[in-house]
């Protein structure tokens, strides 16, 4: 999902009016018109929630009314009403462009980014990226998303952290932040927190989807550091350090895709990596019974 060019605000003179009244306490026409134009459920129309967020935008005064009440609906994800907290995630986005109502911003998109519904999180994660591809939004996000890791609800810090994330896979976004410390500082704070998590946590969805969010993102930084090898160097160091099964698993992944052709590093950046996660592995339990050429074919092998 790549940050696209400006968007302009809607354009359909039905919805403006609609959007009018909204504005003055007379919600149910714009979220008619937003639901039948929104997409089909699980596949949001994004156009129009980007349109509506530009609208948002240019708007003076306060819509934090507006923009809760949409955010707030609880619809199933295979129905229409399901886009009301896409286009809020957006309007916020909007909002956030236009530096009015910034507080209130960045707090409801931390409950959205992290809703359990996969449509708000598509709408939220379209958001965010094309926020954070905008000159100083890359900065800003890295530092608001490090608020969300001392959320006390778990189950929200990591559905949020996991969108927050998956943005910064996006080599564009990464392109624009002015300095890469911060965002990996966080990326070590988002993996001591799955770590540090008490066992009741590993059934956790959120959780799941912020492992899943690692490889793609700890990958993209790899490749976008390259200079100076920064990136390589803090992957490596948290290779080393590595304990969790779960955490392992993620840099095993990371691991495999950057040692893939495709990811343009070479065969020695991943066997460097792969023998510092190897050399934090729990020691075997009996060395003496390892099978005769277990170790064929490991480059290309997830590791433990």
């Amino acid at each position: 999902m790549s940050p696209g060019p400006s968007t302009e605000g809607l354009r359909n003179d039905a919805l403006r009016a609609a959007l009018g009244a909204a504005l003055g306490g007379k919600t149910a026409p714009l979220e008619d018109l937003l639901c039948r134009h929104g997409g089909y459920g699980t596949r949001p129309n994004l156009r129009l929630a980007a349109a509506f967020g530009a609208e948002m935008a240019t708007l003076p005064g306060t819509v934090a009314r507006l923009l809760d009440h949409l955010g707030a609906n609880d619809a199933a994800p295979d129905t229409p009403q399901v886009f009301l907290p896409v286009a809020a995630a957006h309007g916020w986005v909007g909002r956030l462009r236009a530096d009015r109502e910034v507080g209130s911003a960045w707090d409801a998109l931390a409950v959205l980014a992290g809703d359990e519904r996969i449509p708000v999180r598509l709408g939220t994660l379209d958001a965010l990226t094309s926020f954070a591809g905008r000159p100083g939004g890359a900065d800003t996000l890295v530092a608001r998303a490090g608020d969300w890791l001392e959320i006390e609800d778990r189950e929200l810090c990591f559905g949020a952290a996991a969108v927050a994330i998956e943005v910064f896979a996006n080599r564009q976004v990464l392109a624009t932040l002015s300095e890469p410390q911060p965002l990996l500082d966080y990326l070590s704070r988002a993996i001591t927190a799955v770590a540090a998590a008490p066992r009741a946590a590993e059934r956790s969805d959120a959780r799941r989807r912020l492992l899943l969010s690692f490889p793609r993102t700890f990958g993209a930084a790899v490749i976008a550091f390259g200079a100076g090898h920064r990136g390589a160097s803090w992957l490596e160091e948290e290779c080393r350090s590595a304990k969790h099964p779960d955490l392992r698993a993620a840099l095993s992944n990371t691991i495999l895709a950057l040692g893939d052709k495709s990811s343009g590093q070479g065969a020695a950046l991943a066997q460097q990596l792969r023998s510092a996660l190897e050399g934090s592995a729990k020691p075997p339990r009996d060395p003496t019974r390892r099978r005769p050429g277990a170790a064929r074919g490991k480059s290309s092998r997830p590791m433990r």
